[in-house]
């Protein structure tokens, strides 16, 4: 076995955790690839994004920092380019750094450390996406439940259409590159768009679900009162425009064929691993940028800390150094960044030039959690919301925090369901305190809101003014040459039998 494993990490798009049977005994989405990968890996029974949101989400997944260091507020902000990346950290070590798919990087640095990507985005890498705190939030007809609408069958979509080529660029660098070099390994970042909105999948795969019973959500409605509901119900339109039990059961189905889909496309890549002999020393990752309420609560896509939107799945498959096992102790998707560097030699550039907002969880999946802080901070500055609120995660219990308002307090273990607010209780006060010092830090949140609002403004302005210009274009242009692939150009790249 070699000292440095192939990497490939796999991500979904608003993927939760609660439809995968390996996460959640009662899971309805049909898996058999994920649920092999599980069976033979390391399942992390607790692991959270760090912001239910995609730029800011996978900003932590790639910088290991959280949304208050890498200041990617919402899904219009741009990610310095002079951030270490985990793609930074596994170059310094020798790795060649790929990516086929879904980054959601905005600005003109669309590689952060990778040395190619091999589609372009799906989304706009310009400030397209800002969207002002002020004034109050509004109904936003591109993240409405009225798409619900159009859940259920259909013949071909962007979704399908995207990730099809992803598929596609995955397995050709396989074949064609990652044999070229035995002796360097890779890091290949695979990622998709789905089971994103809109809730829409081809009759092969709603069609495995024909006979299954789809379980509502459990609750109808928020049993808790808090702005945050009541901002993201008019954000996403679920006041005016409620969907009917109808709508709600034909969108959870389509979401389960969905990740029924992107089983059958990362079934492929292992059996493409397993064919080219790269298997036995390729860590096989797969996660999502966050979850998806999909009803529960009444609630409906992500921006919430309720678990359907913050808790995802996190699969470590490597059979031959880490051995088949279930980790209760909560991890984050920042951690990813100091735990890939470490297991891919670059444990000092991390150390270095890392961030004490996350850590390397390698002696979880080697069985010690000896020191490990069992926590996840989660933080949300993105559109729906009047003011930034946050969320810490430690052990059974989950305090929320919206500025100005005040906190809601759950102890998952008895009340998974989240329906009990123990944040005045007197036996939990100093907790409550405890927490909330941890999850607020040293932060000046009046400066930090204040901030986060005039850099709102300022990317309003700047795409206002830009837009329509020749020179504001930074979407990723992927490049192939033609002329030197198979036998041509002087290149013989036979195949390896």
């Amino acid at each position: 076995m070699k000292t440095k494993p192939n990497i490939l990490l796999i991500e979904a798009d608003q993927m939760a955790a609660f439809p995968l049977a390996f996460c959640n005994p009662s899971g309805q989405a049909i898996t058999p690839n994920l649920n092999a990968l599980a069976k033979d890996g390391v399942v992390f029974e607790n692991a959270y994004c760090n912001s239910p949101l995609c730029c800011p989400s996978r900003a932590s997944k790639f910088t290991g920092r959280l949304p208050t260091n890498h200041h990617v507020w919402g899904n219009g902000s741009e990610l310095k380019s002079d951030i270490p990346t985990m793609m930074h950290f596994l170059r310094s070590a020798g790795y060649r750094t790929v990516c086929s798919g879904k980054c959601h990087f905005v600005g003109a640095d669309q590689l952060h450390g990778f040395d190619r990507r091999l589609t372009t985005d799906m989304y706009p890498s310009n400030f397209d996406w800002s969207i002002d705190w002020e004034p109050a939030v509004d109904h936003r007809p591109g993240t409405s439940v009225k798409k619900l609408s159009v859940s259920g069958p259909c013949r071909t979509n962007n979704q399908i259409l995207y990730d099809s080529e992803v598929q596609f660029r995955t397995i050709e660098f396989l074949r064609y590159e990652a044999l070229d070099q035995p002796d360097s390994p890779f890091f290949l970042h695979v990622s998709y768009t789905q089971p994103h909105d809109s809730y829409q999948s081809v009759p092969k795969y709603l069609d495995l679900y024909s006979k299954v019973d789809i379980t509502p959500p459990r609750l109808a409605k928020e049993p808790v009162p808090n702005p945050i509901t009541d901002w993201l119900s008019v954000h996403h339109g679920i006041n005016e425009f409620p969907p009917t039990e109808e709508r709600v059961a034909e969108s959870r189905r389509a979401y389960y064929a969905m990740i029924s889909h992107l089983d059958d496309f990362i079934g492929d890549i292992v059996d493409e691993l397993k064919l080219l002999g790269l298997y036995e020393n390729t860590l096989i990752i797969f996660t999502s940028d966050h979850g998806d309420m999909m009803g529960e609560r009444g609630m409906w896509f992500k921006r919430t800390f309720h678990e359907h939107s913050v808790k995802i799945p996190l699969v470590f498959h490597a059979p031959s150094r880490f051995s088949p096992a279930r980790v209760r102790k909560t991890v984050t998707l920042a951690d990813l960044c100091p735990t890939l560097a470490e297991i891919g030699g670059a444990k000092a550039a991390s150390d270095r030039w890392g961030s004490n907002d996350s850590a390397s969880f390698v002696g979880l999946l080697t069985g010690s959690a000896a020191g490990w802080r069992d926590t996840a901070l989660m933080e949300y500055f993105g559109p729906g919301v009047e003011a930034p609120w946050f969320a810490i995660k430690r052990g059974d219990f989950k305090y929320a925090y919206v500025h100005g308002w005040g906190g809601v307090l759950v102890n998952l273990d008895d009340d998974p369901d989240e329906t009990t607010n123990l944040v005045d209780h007197p036996d939990h006060r100093d907790l409550v305190a405890e927490l909330q010092a941890a999850l607020v830090r040293d932060l000046d949140l009046d400066e930090l809101v204040a901030k986060v609002l005039e850099n709102k403004k300022t990317r309003c302005f700047l795409h206002a003014s830009l837009k329509g210009s020749e020179g504001y274009v930074w979407d990723h242009q992927p490049n192939f040459d033609g002329s030197k692939q198979y036998v041509r150009g002087g290149v013989n790249k036979p195949v390896t039998c």
